[in-house]
């Protein structure tokens, strides 16, 4: 067999053997080197095609639902210029239904009027020439650019690939003596943030002071002028507040829909003065217990109060979330980029204090305060699932590793069938690597990448198992040299590795394209057929100087 001679020409050269190591080491360090080159990247899960997304929109607090609504008209207006889109649904002032999105993004919270919700469903995948991904980023910036009024921030919020999360990137700020200076330094990471390209819909989720107008009724005055005071609460009400006068009962609602009355227009404020205020108390007039009909703006005064923020902690400690979201790309790389930018910027005002491998503590020069930056999000899924696997890839290459050294009681024959399989990964890498080349998007190493490369040890361990155990055959039972049952054993032994090796490349092909599992695929692709090569040129060079111990 031409097979069988070739590897015993390999294994009866001394120069040939050695260029086998040196050809598998070259491929093995270009394979790790597509990592700190950025050749590939890797991410928690690749984005999801979906057929619905969600807009969140947020006014500087105080605002009013009349600029709210304005915000929103001008995103419909945009959005409906779209042929994927099918149809757009709108919540002023609250979040939409909850949903798997809406649990963990805060739409639930959303209770003000300058808050806003759009639900837009689009078309199916086949009957649209774009991924979902793709349209939500050309539309984020022509609606960002153009729809921005009263410094509305606008997030397009996309139904997660993976487990539910705050955002992509979030960046936890806590300490400072106040909570003033907490968020000045927030905004400080914010702008970090923002210098990065591919990060977007970067927010600070905590309240700005605003000033509110409180209504302080003189009662006595109201009492001496003969006008009941009830009645001028009820027409405070019935102006600026509403008052619940009845519900409806729905078979499908789970609770009662109530019924407001409140005055036309009432509460749109020209220009949402204090003056404009008492403008329209002096409209509001109520008749007294004498038949005269006295203003309103008599009983009431105007009392400017300034609102308090509203106070966010974690584990009982206070903090402001920074959150972004990443735009066709992975969440680590941005996210260095912004972290060493920290350092380098922050270093002049602040002592500077490497907490982990992310995390950052920042003690200011002057006041002596301190910050701490912990980052979370789906950026701490990616790090802590990648961190799991890869513990789970050295405890299987331990336990196959004390495995085969049961069998074989061989310390240097197991570590070769083990460096065999760990060799593998130069399968996964270029696997990946071509993808991205002949892909449109980005084609990532994923968790399910990890999941099989895992799953690939078993296969490289059976494979060098079968051609180890022929060959110890070969010599004992045809008096065989060790090169010459290697090579016999090895070319043998081809035909059923080569059949299992194409029955798991045809069976892969089916998810590679897969959005979740297609990390899986492709690494089960790549791996299966470096291991065919591993098998029949690097497993018989490295055991046959290990072959006769075990003779």
């Amino acid at each position: 067999m031409r097979l069988e001679k070739f590897i015993y020409s390999i294994l009866q050269s001394p120069f040939r053997s050695s260029m086998v190591y040196f050809i598998t080491f070259i491929l093995f360090v270009l394979s790790i080197a597509t990592f700190p080159t950025e050749i590939i990247k890797a991410k928690m899960l690749p984005s999801k095609d979906s057929d619905t997304f969600s807009i969140y929109v947020d006014l500087k607090d105080g605002s009013s639902i009349s600029q709210t609504k304005e915000v929103v008209q001008c995103i419909t207006k945009h959005l409906q210029k779209d042929e994927n889109i099918t149809n757009i649904s709108a919540f002023l002032g609250e979040g939409q239904p909850l949903d798997f999105a809406a649990l963990v993004k805060q739409s639930a919270l959303k209770d003000k009027e300058s808050q806003a919700e759009i639900m837009i469903n689009i078309k199916k995948l086949g009957n649209r020439d774009i991924t979902s991904y793709n349209l939500v980023s050309n539309l984020r910036q022509d609606i960002q650019s153009s729809c921005s009024l009263y410094d509305a921030n606008i997030k397009f919020i996309e139904l997660p690939a993976g487990p539910p999360v705050l955002a992509s990137i979030v960046a936890e700020v806590y300490g400072g003596d106040s909570f003033q200076s907490r968020k000045e330094f927030a905004l400080k990471v914010a702008s970090i943030l923002k210098n990065q390209a591919t990060l977007v819909d970067i927010d600070i989720l905590a309240d700005k002071d605003f000033i509110m107008y409180e209504l302080e009724l003189d009662s006595t005055k109201a009492i001496m002028s003969n006008v009941d005071l009830a009645q001028i609460k009820n027409i405070l009400y019935l102006a600026f507040e509403g008052m619940k006068v009845a519900v409806i009962n729905q078979a499908n609602a789970q609770n009662q829909i109530p019924i407001f009355l409140r005055l036309d227009d009432s509460r749109l404020l020209k220009d949402s003065t204090q003056n404009d205020l008492k403008a329209k108390l002096q409209s509001l007039k109520i008749i007294n217990t004498q038949g005269n009909t006295v203003s309103i703006a008599e009983f009431v005064s105007i009392k400017e109060i300034i609102k308090e923020p509203t106070i966010t902690s974690k584990n009982l400690n206070l903090m402001i979330n920074v959150i972004a979201e990443t735009s066709k790309d992975s969440q680590i790389y941005p996210l260095l980029d912004a972290r060493n930018e920290m350092i380098s910027s922050f270093d002049s005002n602040y002592e500077i204090i490497k907490a982990d491998m992310l995390n950052l503590s920042f003690i200011d020069k002057n006041t002596k305060e301190r910050f701490d930056v912990v980052f979370d999000g789906e950026l701490k899924v990616t790090i802590d699932t990648f961190i799991d696997l890869g513990g789970a890839f050295i405890i299987a290459l331990v336990l196959i590793f004390f495995l085969m050294v049961m069998y074989y009681k061989s310390f240097a024959i197991s570590g070769g069938i083990v460096l065999s399989s760990f060799v593998s990964i130069v399968g996964v890498i270029f696997a990946h690597v071509i993808m991205d080349l002949i892909t449109f998007d980005t084609f990532y190493l994923t968790a399910t990448s990890l999941i099989g490369f895992i799953g690939l040890i078993g296969i490289n361990s059976r494979n060098s198992t079968l051609i180890i155990d022929f060959s110890k055959q070969l010599v004992e039972e045809k008096n065989l040299s060790i090169n010459e049952a290697i090579a016999k054993a090895t070319a043998t032994r081809s035909k059923p590795i080569i059949l299992t090796v194409l029955t798991m490349v045809f069976a892969s092909v089916l998810i590679a394209n897969d959005a979740v599992f297609g990390g899986l695929g492709v690494a089960l692709i790549g791996g299966t057929l470096i291991s065919y090569i591993v098998s029949m040129f690097f497993v018989p060079v490295i055991i046959k100087n290990q072959l006769k111990k075990i003779l």
